[in-house]
């Protein structure tokens, strides 16, 4: 059994499809004008559905809970199209990414600005050294250290989630930088090192509760962060990790930052 969650009129938000995501969801679907979100964790569950107001029901396992997959399209970010595996192959450059039930497709704007500030950092006029060295905290499906192993740079990619382990591993054996990429569960503490770059890409409220340990645990100057919303989150962002603003991009109500951690942000406490 599952426990499937339902918001009327919720179609298209994608705030609360990520909330959800993050929350454990094994399924996200869009049924008419409502969003509807399958938990195997009924604790989970219930704490979306009081979270958002849903109504939290039991169904049986064959209740329908992958026809998200259905909806599900390819999309493009910087040089990539991000394609799920069971969608037909493009044309273009691709990462075949089955986010499984970690986050992460590329369909979200977030993921898609930090793969694009990625591209700009390992493959641009400004780029990182050679063979660089990449941390991916709150890895998800990978596809932000699969995206930098595509690059030529090499990555450790961890998160809490075992299922995101799992997804990050496979994902990176499906786009031949399985030798590129080390997944690990845990949390930062388990990327310390030394790094030329780390991405971050979680909700502000998880920024704010980690960064303190990221600059414990891992040296490195830049940090690219995204899963904010427009606005008063990037700064608050750039706060939370004492750094400046070198560059941001915004897609929608989104944001995504790359902060120069050499280059403190001012402390006005």
């Amino acid at each position: 059994m599952h426990v499937l969650v339902t918001l009327p009129g919720a179609a298209g938000d994608e705030i609360l499809a990520t909330d959800a995501w993050i929350g454990g969801a094994v399924g996200v679907e869009e049924l008419g004008d409502d969003l509807r979100v399958a938990f195997a964790d009924t604790e989970a569950a219930e704490t979306f559905a009081a979270a958002t107001g849903g109504t939290a029901t039991m169904v049986a396992d064959d209740a329908g809970l992958d026809s998200w997959q259905a909806h599900a399209e390819s999309w493009v970010a910087g040089p990539f199209t991000i394609r799920p595996p069971w969608l037909d192959r493009t044309a273009t450059r691709e990462l075949v990414i089955d986010p499984g039930r970690a986050f992460g497709s590329g369909s979200h704007a977030s993921t898609r600005l930090a793969v694009e500030l990625l591209v700009d950092c390992l493959g641009g006029p400004t780029t990182a050294p050679a063979e660089a060295h990449i941390a991916d905290i709150g890895c998800g499906s990978g596809i932000l250290a699969i995206t930098a192993a595509t690059l030529g740079a090499t990555c450790v990619a961890v998160d809490i989630d075992p299922a995101a382990v799992d997804a990050t591993t496979e994902n990176a054996t499906t786009n031949g930088v399985a030798d590129c990429v080390e997944a690990r569960s845990g949390s930062t503490s388990e990327a310390a090192g030394t790094y030329d770059l780390a991405v971050v890409n979680v909700t502000i409220d998880i920024h704010e509760s980690i960064a303190t340990e990221f600059r414990r645990h891992l040296s490195t100057g830049s940090v690219i962060v995204a899963g904010l919303l427009a606005g008063p989150q990037e700064e608050r962002a750039a706060h939370a990790y004492r750094a400046r603003i070198v560059q941001r991009r915004r897609q929608g109500e989104w944001a995504a930052l790359l902060l120069d951690l050499n280059d403190a942000f001012p402390d006005n406490s």
